[in-house]
């Protein structure tokens, strides 16, 4: 944040601190929440804005997984991984996979190219209602 010049301020380092102490996926409205239980005194508009900020400066990656809300994860500490989505009960698979980084990489360095960032996504369904949490729908 210090590079891109925004200021740096204790509503800022509560906020990532408490964003990249989370492990695995998460919103704005969770994270507020989560502050707010925990007695750390915040405004929801300084949550939004400084998780975005966080994205912009490549602290947490920002994702859509087709739903109505923009989630989040943390950059830092993490090897590259991509994500398999349930689109009944939005259970979210993290794997890796070196083959897609080199395939992006031939792809980029084909067009003359350099890869900057990347997500992948694949939505499914869970293949037998036990291991779905939807449970009033049949995943197929």
């Amino acid at each position: 944040m210090k590079k891109k010049a925004h200021r740096i301020t204790n509503e800022r380092f509560l906020i990532l601190d408490a964003a990249t102490n989370i492990s695995g996926h998460f919103d704005a409205d969770e994270l507020y929440l989560k502050m707010k239980n925990e007695y750390i005194n915040v405004s929801r508009a300084t949550v939004y804005k400084t998780l975005e900020l966080m994205s912009e400066c490549g602290i947490l990656t920002k994702h859509n997984f087709k739903g109505d809300r923009t989630r989040y994860e943390t950059k830092i500490g993490r090897k590259m991984h991509y994500h398999l989505i349930c689109t009944l009960c939005n259970k979210i698979i993290e794997f890796e996979n070196p083959a897609i980084e080199k395939i992006q990489n031939r792809i980029c360095k084909d067009n003359n190219l350099t890869n900057v960032d990347h997500t992948f996504q694949v939505f499914a369904r869970c293949k037998s209602e036990e291991s779905c949490k939807y449970k009033e729908a049949t995943c197929l």
